[in-house]
């Protein structure tokens, strides 16, 4: 229960803190940490694990770099709290992912261009994970395949970011 108040507290404080965030969790296969930077390509200032489900809010992409809301990551019952940047906080985009909510096979569509009236690029009707590479409002996120074979743009109530419950 703790879990799940911190989440939604989480999501919540992304969502009042920025006009355009959301949640996002670390899905980096490279080892045992992710690293955390100072600016996009900058110095290295902390690390957080790759395997725990660490939760954190982007708000702003830059060259394939999000921004951190804030200075917080959650994990599970744990939060850790960033430091070493008085410049803020980013992340690559290839560490970071985010899951579907079409939990009872509903299907998604990926558009070209951020609108339903935009042609399919790919549907798929099971559960997925995908990558975050930019934004348009609340509304709608572009994303990747994890394996890379397709791109689009998706309605962002079907995304969810936390890797340890289904956002419901």
């Amino acid at each position: 229960m703790k879990k799940l108040i911190f989440s939604i507290a989480l999501m919540l404080s992304v969502v009042a803190g920025r006009a355009q965030s959301i949640v996002v969790y670390i899905y980096d296969n490279d080892g045992d940490f992710t690293n955390i930077r100072n600016a996009p390509k900058g110095k290295i200032v902390f690390k957080l694990p790759s395997r725990d489900g660490v939760m954190i809010g982007v708000d702003k992409m830059v060259n394939g770099w999000w921004r951190l809301v804030g200075n917080t990551a959650q994990a599970g019952d744990f939060e850790y709290t960033i430091t070493g940047s008085t410049t803020g906080y980013w992340i690559h985009s290839s560490v970071i992912a985010v899951g579907t909510r079409n939990y009872g096979g509903q299907k998604i569509t990926l558009y070209k261009e951020p609108s339903e009236k935009s042609s399919a690029v790919f549907s798929f009707t099971d559960e997925r994970q995908l990558r975050v590479l930019d934004m348009k409002g609340d509304e709608w996120v572009k994303v990747r395949t994890i394996d890379g074979k397709y791109t689009g743009w998706v309605d962002s109530n079907w995304l969810c970011g936390n890797s340890l419950t289904n956002c419901c």
